[in-house]
């Protein structure tokens, strides 16, 4: 097979459907939903998938949002996976440029299909629609819920302000802290109360010093979720909410969660009151990029002319259920840049992934997903 044909018809493909997968893209952005409530979006991406010919299935397991989209070529070869995100954040729309994640991913797949076809090449493409991204628990769930298994390699794009073949991504996962005390007045016998607020003081105080013997890149914020009702009462309840991360999933669960658990019930015990210790969702692990595919990716970046810059720790890091994939099997993350300096999660950001900028960059994500899924589907 001559792979620079192959790759130029993917560019001319893409290009031919540009204009469809734009209106998608765009559809999705103005049409913004929640996490598990993307029901717009999942109808538009199935739609696409379906008039271009995959089997899709709408809903999978416990998640009625996501959607499982195959095509098999009924000959033998590896199943290679596209993974699509769709949901929005809460006032500021796609500020994370998730329209575009989903419509690459289901135009990488659309395009990449009459390759296989054309060339005949064995093996299973599958789109993988995967809700609520932003509260971190869609491909974690799927994942459980059996909808990876039998994938030999799953890829995505990502939109962000410089363009990137590698990732990085910590570790996270949400605790919450309930103290329960005795209630008193405050003035005429506070003796004989036991403060819940007083714990969740001590154990922010606590939390401060034990930061410094974290890791570098490790990260603790908490905020207090209820701090009492009145101040002529000792509270008789109080919690607060810390988020942790860290670059190693291990490391993350086995000293950073561990140790701020102590925080908690050290806190508990100078105040006298109880403490009850919550995970809020699961605990979302580490990006662990597929060495192959970040070199594809790379590659492909160069074939179209796509200037990219190395990933690094000097550039911000947040997390992203992504990283579960990544170590269950070989997987990616990559980045394609809207330009501008501009961070995600802004509304400058918004308006760069639903302006000019955002469909230059589901051009180049279409073509570098399916470039290197062809890559990946001919070795």
């Amino acid at each position: 097979m001559d792979m620079t044909q192959m790759k130029n018809e993917i560019v001319a493909i893409a290009d031919a459907y540009k204009e469809e997968f734009e209106a998608v893209s765009s559809y999705i952005f103005e049409n913004p939903e929640l996490g598990c409530k993307e029901v717009k979006a999942q109808d538009a991406l199935c739609s696409l998938l379906e008039k271009h010919g995959f089997d899709v299935k709408r809903g999978y397991g416990s998640l009625d949002t996501a959607f499982v989209a195959e095509y098999k070529s009924g000959k033998p070869g590896m199943t290679f996976a596209f993974m699509c995100e769709y949901d929005a954040l809460p006032e500021i729309g796609h500020a994370c440029g998730h329209n575009l994640i989903g419509t690459s991913g289901a135009g990488a797949g659309v395009v990449l299909k009459e390759i296989m076809e054309k060339y005949e090449i064995g093996g299973t493409l599958k789109v993988m629609g995967c809700p609520a991204e932003e509260i971190l628990i869609g491909k974690v769930t799927m994942l459980e819920e059996g909808a990876f298994e039998g994938i030999d390699m799953a890829l995505v794009m990502h939109p962000s302000d410089e363009s990137m073949a590698d990732d990085i991504a910590f570790a996270c996962v949400n605790k919450v802290y309930t103290f329960k005390g005795k209630p008193a007045h405050t003035a005429a016998c506070p003796w004989m109360g036991a403060s819940a607020g007083s714990a969740v003081q001590i154990m922010m105080h606590a939390v401060d010093a034990m930061r410094v013997h974290f890791k570098d890149y490790s990260r603790v914020h908490g905020i207090v979720l209820d701090g009492g009702m009145a101040v002529n009462i000792i509270p008789e309840r109080a919690s607060c909410k810390f988020n942790l991360r860290a670059l190693d999933a291990d490391y993350l669960n086995d000293e950073i969660v561990k140790t701020i658990d102590r925080c908690a019930q050290g806190a508990a015990l100078c105040a006298g009151v109880e403490v009850e210790i919550e995970q809020e969702g699961p605990l979302v692990k580490d990006v662990r990029n597929n060495r192959k595919l970040v070199a594809a990716v790379e590659k492909n970046m160069d074939f179209i002319g796509e200037h990219h810059i190395p990933r690094t720790l000097d550039q911000g890091i947040g997390s992203t259920d992504v990283g579960n994939v990544t170590h269950a099997l070989p997987a990616a993350q990559f980045y394609i840049g809207l330009g501008g300096g501009i961070g995600t999660h802004t509304a400058q950001f918004a308006t760069l992934s639903g302006g000019p900028e955002g469909k230059r960059a589901l051009g180049a994500a279409v073509k570098v997903l399916a470039m290197t899924g062809l890559d990946m589907m001919t070795e």
